[in-house]
């Protein structure tokens, strides 16, 4: 059986609804039963996958999230945004993003910021007299942010799957996601001050000095855990495992001592943390062994003969790659996604002038939009849940904002010192 045969084979496994990480396995297994190979091989390579160490910070990560989030660490977050930006005309959007910005230092999962923050702002939104298909839109198109700006749970991915240093990862991501966010936040200003649309775009609430001041307090705790994660790396005082511990040490100590959570409730948590790492793990498992069949199949190699076939222009490949990357990401979740291409793509771009740290971003950021591009955007959906509106009337609202995000990630694609300029300053 040959690479080809495998994919097609994966293709229409998933096509008939059998889940990835089983699709992926099965595909795998075809293959080395096909070629003759031993059985034990299959056992050998998805165990022997999660050996690495930096695996052990996927699970911490997550958990610490998922505390925070419970703990009601998501309204505090929301209270700190309006703070700062609630007063403006369109505040509720302004504090729609910056407080996914916040909550991707916690979290680093899209899905879990368009629930967490969705929850609390599409509501609000609808109160304010926002529209919904734009409360929608603006929520699900910031929860982008959470999977680039670290902790990133894709960068996690990215940096077992190549062997490349999620801290450095961490670090490359800093600057994309910033931009990303302001460049959201400017789409809302344009809105809010454009003839056309700033009559559907509410004002803002001014906040007394004396509640801005409280609400700053009161989150204060919350912000500072992304602090003690990116500062711990930064410095080399703790590594990017090391800092998932001290995340979920602190999300415990934290709930508790302001009494949001109990013992028993974290009892809860961690096993439905377990849950969501169990199905991760899965997948990690079953993509180690479809990425070293690609490995032996040399379906890098390949690749890189197929795109220096059509042309040799830096632009141009980049262009290319960055269309296939918004595809791929439309159809398939940013998760298995990454640790399939990633292996793939690392030596492909590499060999096309980009830093490793460069190519994690860039890949993970072009994946993650696909969470929100319609037909199939998992983000759209979750967001239709919560809001009651369909997935048609939140789809044509989001459109602009998926080019806001596209724009942002060509950007991304062709300055490489917007993510490698931190990571060369704690080398």
């Amino acid at each position: 059986m040959s690479a080809g045969v495998m994919f097609l084979l994966f293709f229409l496994l998933m096509i008939i609804g059998i889940p990835i990480a089983f699709s992926l396995g099965l595909c795998s297994m075809a293959y080395i039963l096909a070629n003759g190979m031993t059985l034990s091989m299959i056992a050998q390579k998805m165990t022997t996958s999660l050996e690495s160490f930096v695996y052990v910070a996927l699970p911490l990560f997550i958990l610490a999230g998922d505390i925070m989030n419970t703990g009601g660490i998501t309204l505090r977050l929301v209270n700190v945004s309006k703070a700062f930006v609630g007063r403006f005309k369109g505040g509720l959007a302004y504090v729609n993003v910056l407080a996914s910005m916040l909550f991707g230092g916690i979290q680093g999962l899209a899905s879990a910021d368009t629930v967490a923050i969705g929850g609390l702002m599409i509501p609000a939104m609808r109160r304010e007299g926002y529209e919904d298909g734009f409360s929608c839109a603006i929520t699900v198109a910031s929860s982008c942010i959470g999977s680039i700006i670290p902790p990133s749970f894709l960068f996690i991915c990215f940096g077992a799957a190549t062997a490349v240093s999620i801290g450095d990862i961490f670090m490359a991501g800093i600057i994309p996601g910033i931009l990303l966010g302001l460049s959201q936040m400017a789409y809302v200003f344009y809105l809010g001050h454009s003839k056309k649309q700033r009559g559907k775009i509410p004002e803002g609430e001014h906040l007394t000095l004396h509640q801005a001041l409280r609400y700053i307090w009161q989150g204060l705790p919350c912000v500072v855990l992304p602090v003690i994660i990116i500062g711990g790396i930064c410095t080399g005082i703790v590594t990017t495992t090391e800092s998932a511990v001290l995340a979920v040490v602190y999300a415990i100590a934290y709930c508790l001592i302001v009494r949001e959570l109990t013992i028993k409730q974290i009892a809860k948590i961690m096993f439905e943390s377990v849950q969501t790492v169990g199905s991760c793990m899965i997948i990690l498992c079953t993509c180690s062994l479809f990425g070293y069949i690609l490995t032996a199949e040399k379906i890098p190699q390949k690749v890189i003969a197929i795109l220096l076939s059509i042309t040799d222009n830096y632009a141009i490949l980049i262009l290319i790659i960055t269309l296939f990357l918004l595809v791929v990401g439309t159809f398939m979740d940013a998760t298995p996604a990454t640790l399939i291409l990633a292996p793939i793509l690392l030596p492909v771009l590499t060999d096309l002038g980009m830093e490793p740290v460069h190519v994690a971003v860039y890949t993970c950021f072009a994946l993650v939009i696909g969470l929100i591009t319609p037909p199939v955007g998992s983000c759209l959906y979750l967001a239709s849940g919560i809001s009651g509106l369909s997935i048609e009337k939140i789809s044509k609202a989001v459109l602009p904002l998926i080019l806001v995000n596209t724009v942002v990630l060509l950007l991304v694609a062709y300055v490489p010192f917007l993510t490698t300029w931190i990571p060369s300053l704690i080398r």
